[in-house]
């Protein structure tokens, strides 16, 4: 038998136990993680540790944050004033975590509560309204009032709100006589003109009744905007504020333009100014396009001069489309000013609108230079002309020194384990502290970094800011899901494509994604329809942490995505569009007679929903581009809109 030398039997163990250790490291790192993990739950629910911290906790970059919870753990449960000597300490050592500002916050509120004034004010950083009134509280309470009156007039005149812990000092300030009618008026105005009546009339209340008879008109005119014009236009000689009439008119002629219109018919005209007169045409025009009704064309051709703005401008193409006033989408596209004129969407229409007037040369070259571009439109005009499209691309070189270098920062560090931990909140904070300075091409790397992390949404949102659009594996990313959303694609009987992307939109592949309105994961799923689409399938009924799972989100997901298809007999357009804006809002939409996709995509009146449909569409070609070389036939996606 050979022997191995010794000298070469010592190497061979040497680079085993090397290729060991990144193994070992990992698993140390998944442990402290978990770790982590636990400690936190703890501490929100406050339960009290059951064990002492390890050592690698205790090491751990997020450590801070677990400390940090459990002062306001504390905060929150244990008797008052517990935990204002950890507060102080925790602030005053850590001032730029993310978790600080809302430690202090829940601090500031206790210590309000509480009236520690002195420690209030001692603490203060401003942080919203609420905070702000209990500033001027302890001030107040404490005697220190120089130039008080004014920091509250200005406050009261500019709020956009008033959270209850300003009344105190809005007493004190009504008891100094600083209060006045004017002041009282100028407040009720400025809630008239946000739509705040609520507020409005608690204000109007405190008027004499000379000075609150025209507010309390304009309250009314807000509140029912119909019968208030109605009763105004039957009473020639009262006196009326004209925003007031403006606003109420303008909602009108949104919710029914045709009714609007009847009861612009019954004022006397001698009561408008030229230009008032045009603004109540202009909002006529604007309510009938929104609506899809013929008569906007006229009430557009009509407006003067100076009541066209980008709005106008925008809406009287679409109208035009939507009626098939080919020369007149083409007039109107053709008067855009000259930094609108160029933008893909109406270099796209004054293309379409010369094909259908018989300029082939001319659309061909529109065309053409657009398909050269990335987006939708560009797609499009490749379409059009019936050539291959290939979308501009080009690849970000990942720069080892500069990443490393951006890898010792403290905020980066942070924000990366955050991130793994799925603190979302908490990583996207720290991302921005630790980006925020950064040159360009650092921030290019930056966005490389999250990238490979799987942090989709930091890795676009970078690239886009940066206007590196056209990086589009970063931008595209093969993710982890891709088995699960080829199983749910199965499942559902929809393209794979199109579930990828509803979840590029959606989510960004952010599986603990959470919107305003409480939609969830990565196909953001309301609570309630998940619980209804689970029930037709016969799938467990899901709770909201449930849908917090990649697998179940997408089943569910998708399955509703295929209920929509089946609804709209397999029309993409209407799918997605009722995705995003409901079932109820794509009834109102639909064309009498079947419509080309792209003339109704534009027409959808709600601009998140119009710029959903389109970059779905987008999204789909980028990603058959990636997987086959060629994107989808856009017949298949881009069918005439009918109804079902």
């Amino acid at each position: 038998m050979n022997r191995v030398p010794t000298t070469f039997a010592l190497l061979l163990l040497l680079a085993a136990l090397a290729a060991l250790a990144p193994l070992a490291a990992r698993a140390d790192e998944a442990a402290v993680r978990r770790e982590f993990r636990e400690a936190l739950a703890d501490a929100r629910a406050g339960r009290t540790p059951t064990h002492e911290d390890s050592a690698a906790l205790r090491d751990y970059v997020l450590f801070p944050y677990l400390e940090a919870s459990r002062i306001q753990s504390l905060i929150a449960r244990a008797p008052p004033g517990t935990a204002d000597n950890a507060a102080e300490r925790f602030i005053a050592g850590h001032p730029d975590l993310a978790v600080t500002r809302e430690l202090r916050r829940q601090w500031l509120l206790d210590l309000a509560r509480r009236q520690q004034w002195s420690s209030f004010l001692a603490h203060y950083e401003a942080d919203g309204a609420e905070l702000a009134c209990d500033r001027w509280q302890a001030r107040i309470a404490l005697d220190n009032t120089p130039a008080l009156k004014d920091e509250l007039l200005a406050f009261w005149a500019d709020a956009a709100q008033m959270p209850a812990a300003c009344v105190p000092p809005f007493a004190w300030l009504e008891a100094s006589g600083a209060l006045t009618p004017t002041a009282i008026e100028q407040r009720a105005r400025k809630a008239l003109g946000a739509g705040n009546s609520t507020l409005a009339n608690w204000l109007i209340a405190k008027l004499p009744a000379e000075r609150a008879a025209p507010l309390r008109a304009w309250a009314d005119l807000l509140d029912d905007p119909g019968e208030a014009l109605a009763a105004l236009a039957a009473a020639p000689q009262r006196a009326f504020e004209w925003p007031a009439v403006d606003d109420a008119f303008t909602r009108y002629a949104r919710r029914d333009p045709d009714a609007a219109a009847a009861l612009l018919a019954r004022f006397d005209r001698a009561r408008f100014t030229t230009a008032q007169e045009a603004e109540l045409s202009r909002a006529l025009a604007l309510g009938y396009a929104w609506s899809r009704k013929a008569e906007a064309l006229s009430w557009f051709q009509k407006l003067p001069a100076e009541a066209i703005d980008a709005s106008v401008r925008e809406w009287r193409v679409r109208s035009a489309l939507w009626n098939r006033q080919w020369p007149l989408a083409l007039q109107w596209a053709q008067a855009m000013p000259p930094a609108e004129l160029d933008d893909p969407r109406w270099t796209y229409w004054r293309a379409r609108a010369s094909e259908k007037l018989g300029r082939k040369d001319e659309a061909r070259t529109l065309y053409r230079k657009l398909a050269q571009d990335n987006g939708y439109y560009s797609v499009l005009a490749a379409w059009r002309l019936g050539e291959r499209y290939t979308p501009r691309a080009r690849k970000l070189d990942d720069v080892a020194e500069m990443q490393a270098r951006l890898l010792q920062s403290p905020p980066l560090q942070r924000a990366r384990e955050l991130f793994l931990v799925d603190e979302i909140n908490w990583a996207n904070a720290e991302w921005r502290t630790a980006t925020q300075d950064l040159s360009p091409a650092d921030r290019a790397q930056a966005a490389l970094l999250a990238a490979r992390w799987g942090w989709h949404w930091q890795a676009v949102l970078g690239l886009t800011q940066l206007s590196a659009t056209d990086v589009l594996d970063v931008l595209y990313p093969r993710t982890i899901y891709d088995d699960e959303i080829a199983g749910a694609a199965r499942q559902s009987g929809l393209p794979p494509a199109w579930i990828y992307g509803v979840v590029r939109q959606e989510s960004l592949f952010l599986p603990q994604a959470v919107s305003s309105s409480d939609a969830l994961g990565l196909l953001q799923l309301k609570l309630g329809t998940a619980r209804d689409v689970a029930r037709k399938i016969g799938a467990r009924r899901p709770d909201r942490e449930d849908l917090f799972d990649p697998a179940l989100n997408l089943t569910l997901g998708s399955a509703y995505l295929r209920q929509m298809t089946d609804r709209y007999d397999g029309q993409f357009v209407l799918t997605v569009a009722a995705y995003n804006a409901g079932p109820n809002a794509v009834a109102r939409w639909l064309p009498d007679l079947p419509m080309d996709a792209d003339v109704w995509i534009e027409n959808v009146p709600y601009n998140e929903t119009r710029g959903y449909v389109q970059r779905i569409a987008w999204h789909i070609a980028v990603h058959d581009w990636q997987l086959s070389g060629k994107i989808r036939d856009f017949d298949e996606l881009l069918q005439p809109v009918r109804r079902p």
